[in-house]
Parts: C-alpha cells; structure tokens; sequence
C-alpha cells in the first residue's frame, strides 16, 4: 500500500494586525500610580457617602462620580476600566440600599445609574473602532442593534420618550461592554487575567456577604425588603430570606456567583477551595432553582471543552469543595431552607408559584400572538416606573419578553444575532487550550439556559452573558493573529486523516 501524505490545512492570514506592544515601565508605573489615586477617592468618597454624608443628592453623587472615573479609566487604562466596571455591577444595589437606608426610600434611585454609565462608556471605543465592526466575528451584534433600534422605536409611540430612553440604556450598556472586550481584543492577556483577578477578590466577599444576609439580615437589607414589597425573595428577617447578597434580587446575585465559581474552579491555588466552597453554600442559599441548573449546564460544557485528561483533576477538586461545603449546608437552619426548594423539582405541579409562572406565560404568549408589533422598549422592568402608561414590571420568561417587547420582528433579528454568536463560539477550537476562553464559553451557555424563567439580557446578568461572549470572541481573534487557533485546526485536521487512514486500512467483512 502506497503511504499517503498528510497536509495539514495552510495557514491563513489573520484579518487582523498584530498585537500591540506593552507600555514602557515608567509609563505603566505612572499610569498604575495615577488609577490607585483615582479609584482610592472614589472608594473614600463612597465610603462617606455610605456613612451618611451628602444628604439627599448622594445618590447622584455616586453615580456620576462612578460616571466621571470609569471615563477616565477608559481613557487611560481600559484593563483597569473592565475591573472597576465589575466592581459597579457587584456593589451599586448594595450602595443604594445604605443611602436609601439614611435619607429615605427611593424606588427610582439615581444610584442603581453607576453600573450603567460605567458600561455605557464602552461605546466611546466603539466609535473609535467603528471599521473593525465590519469583521465578521461581530456580524452577530448587528442584528442585536438593529432589533433594539425597532423597539426603541415602537417604545416612543407606546410608553414615551423617556421610559424608552431608559429601557434602551438598560439594554445597551451591557452589549457595549461585551462588544467592547470583544474589539479590544489585543489586550485579551491582559483582560483575561484583570477579569480573574476581580473574581478572585470578589468572589468570597461576595458569598461570604451572602451567608452573613442569611444568618443577619442588616437592616438596609431588610427595609429595602419591606419598602420593595418583594414578596418572592422571603420574609426580611434571618433564616427565611432568599439570599440576594449585594445585588438587587435572588436570580443576578446567583449569576454573579455561578460565573465566579465556573472562572475560578478550573485554577491554581488552595484559596479557591476556601472561596468556592462559600460560594456554593450562597448560591443555594438563593433558592434559585433556574441557576442551580445553569450551574451545572456551565460544568457540563466546561467539561466537555476541556482535554479528557483535566475531567478526572477538576472533578476531584469539585467533590473535594464540595465536602467543605457540606458542613455548612447541612446545619439545621441552612438545611431546611435548601431541602424545601430541592423538593420542589420532584412536584413542579404542586409548586405554587411555578404554576403561576406557567399561567402568566400562557396569557403572554396569546398577547404576543395578537399583537406582532410588540409593546417596545419601556413597557417593561424599571422604566414602567417612568412612565405614565401600565406596564409589565417582570414576565418571569426572558424568551417571552424579547417577543412582548420588541414583537416578531425584532425578536427574529435579536435571536438571530444570539445564535450566530452561539455558532460561532462552538468554532474557536483553541478553547481546548485556552482554560479561560472555554469556562466563558461555558458561562455565556449557562447564563443563556435561565432565559425561561427569567430576563438574561440586561442587568447584571445581561452584563456576565455579554462579558462572557466579548471575551470569548477576544480569544479567539487573539489566538487566531498569534497561532494557536491555526495551530488547533492543523491539530484537528491531522487527526481526522489518522483517522480515516485507520479506517481505511481495516478489511471490509463480506
């Protein structure tokens, strides 16, 4: 038999330039020296703020300041400005509930506007950038924009200028910032580790703020409770509130602390067992049963995108948190609170509020079949509260409202750039060797499993499933212009032709 040589696929010349060079270290020192200060008087100034100065005007103190320095960071250091972004998303709720606490409830606090102003300055790169919008890898955000320009549209008609205003804002901020990490795509070392660093930090503040809520509800906590009148998240008092840590509810405090455990699990470090064994006790203290199963859909794909020789290392190190976590969560307080929400998976029908759930989404999926135009952005969440006309506070089915709001045609554009995101993220083979860029993968997959139950889109939320897919675009046009990707596809095609050549050489059986 003859030997057959096997070419592997040419390489291709990558659509994009080469990385940029590092900063010299005079420049990166000054630089470091100049964000320290920056970000130092902002922490001081919110810590007065949430001391009790500045009276009724600190909620707008705190989101403009949030404003000033994530444009400045920007500007200087936009590896600095992904973390103090982050860090937004992650405490504003919290801050707001202190300031509420000090001067009075306020159901449209101006505070809850940091985390948006924070992400909404990513677009400032985008205009810059604009041409680089014309590659392919981000055709998919196109049809998101359009979509959301069709509902801005019907939104002026149907709840005014400014609900749509608002709404548009809450929808756009976190597609900028994931777009923003996905054209910024020559720093992704760089992003990739601030990104791990932040969860590292924040991580088991976080969760161990969570267990803290549960044991000793503060009492913003618990007056934020009782003036929201938010009677799906508990009774504000310890042992009998579902966790929701510094965010506002149950359901992004769960996203936070899924996303962290995913990033964190598969690294280095004995603090990581510590970090997220708290983690997993917070995150069923939310009681969210949509991100329990997000959870363990983001270990599935995680697992599967990784070689089969790291599956027996990270399982042994999950069972391994998950012992730690065990002592916690089988006290008798802890115990109960879980136990009662787990039994519900066995008899969804005798569970009262899925039963709802099921009926609301019934009489909207008829609303939305008679009215094909959709009611637009500002008929639902926190912009009904600006306008004059009834909306929507919440569906309760991220995929129904996408239809609600922005009808069947937007909702066809929308979803259509969210599976050509999805389809092209299954392409980037080099996740296999990339740790990060395939535990975002698996996020972005995970995050995308709750849309039943819930809005994934915008918020919080919204900000980690964008994140997550800007980041796993940055890797792959990374890996593409320095090689890896090229050489992961040579890889693959070498051995699907060892593996036909094996087969050809078996004897047919006649």
């Amino acid at each position: 038999m003859s030997r057959v040589r096997v070419e592997p696929p040419r390489p291709v010349a990558a659509p994009f330039v080469a990385p940029s060079v590092g900063l010299r270290p005079r420049v990166a020192q000054r630089r470091t020296s100049v964000n320290v200060v920056l970000v130092g008087g902002f922490a001081l100034l919110s810590l007065l703020l949430l001391a009790g100065a500045g009276g009724r005007p600190a909620a707008i103190v705190y989101a403009v300041a949030a404003g000033v320095v994530a444009l400045v960071l920007h500007t200087r250091d936009p590896v600095a400005y992904v973390s103090f972004t982050l860090w937004m998303w992650f405490l504003s709720p919290f801050v707001r509930r202190v300031l509420d606490m000090h001067h009075g409830w306020n159901p449209t606090s101006p505070a809850l506007l940091a985390p948006q102003f924070a992400a909404a300055v990513a677009v400032l790169t985008l205009l810059r950038r604009a041409r680089s919008l014309r590659n392919p890898l981000f055709t998919p955000y196109l049809f998101v924009f359009a979509a959301l320009a069709y509902g801005y549209s019907v939104g002026i008609i149907n709840a005014g200028v400014v609900p749509a205003t608002y709404a548009l804002v809450t929808w756009l901020a976190p597609a900028f910032f994931g777009l923003f990490l996905a054209v910024e795509w020559r720093r992704y070392p760089a992003m990739r580790e601030e990104v791990m660093r932040t969860f590292r930090i924040a991580l088991p503040l976080l969760a161990a703020y969570g267990v803290y809520q549960f044991v000793r509800l503060p009492q913003w906590d618990a007056g934020w409770m009782r003036n929201a009148d938010m009677r799906s998240i508990g009774i504000p008092l310890p042992f009998l509130v579902r966790v929701f840590g510094t965010l506002n509810t149950p359901g992004p405090f769960a996203a936070v602390l899924l996303t962290g455990v995913l990033l964190i699990l598969p690294t280095k470090g004995w603090f990581r067992y510590v970090s997220v064994a708290v983690s997993l006790v917070a995150l069923l203290l939310t009681r969210t049963r949509s991100a329990w199963v997000a959870f363990i859909v983001g270990l599935i794909v995680s697992h599967l995108s990784q070689p089969l020789a790291h599956i027996p290392k990270r399982t042994i190190t999950l069972v391994a948190v998950a012992l730690m976590a065990l002592p916690l969560a089988t006290m008798p307080q802890f115990r109960s609170s879980i136990a009662s929400r787990l039994n519900t998976f066995s008899n969804l029908r005798g569970d009262n509020s899925f039963m709802k759930r099921v009926a609301f989404s019934s009489v909207t999926a008829s609303n939305i079949v008679e009215s094909a135009e959709g009611a637009g952005l500002g008929s639902t969440g926190g912009a009904t509260k600006l306008s004059a006309v009834k909306g929507l506070r919440s569906l309760d089915n991220g995929f129904l409202e996408i239809f609600y709001v922005l009808g069947w045609p937007g909702g066809t554009l929308f979803f259509l750039g969210i599976a050509g995101m999805l389809i092209q993220s299954s392409r980037f083979a080099e996740t296999r060797a990339d740790g990060f860029a395939g535990s975002a993968r698996a996020i972005a997959v995970a995050l995308l499993s709750m849309i039943p139950v819930g809005d994934v889109f915008t918020g919080a939320t919204g900000l980690l499933l964008w994140s997550m897919v800007g980041l796993g675009i940055s890797a792959h046009a990374y890996h593409k212009t320095t090689g890896l990707a090229i050489k992961s596809q040579a890889r693959q095609f070498a051995e699907r032709q060892r593996a036909r050549m094996m087969t050809a050489r078996v004897p047919s059986v006649t």
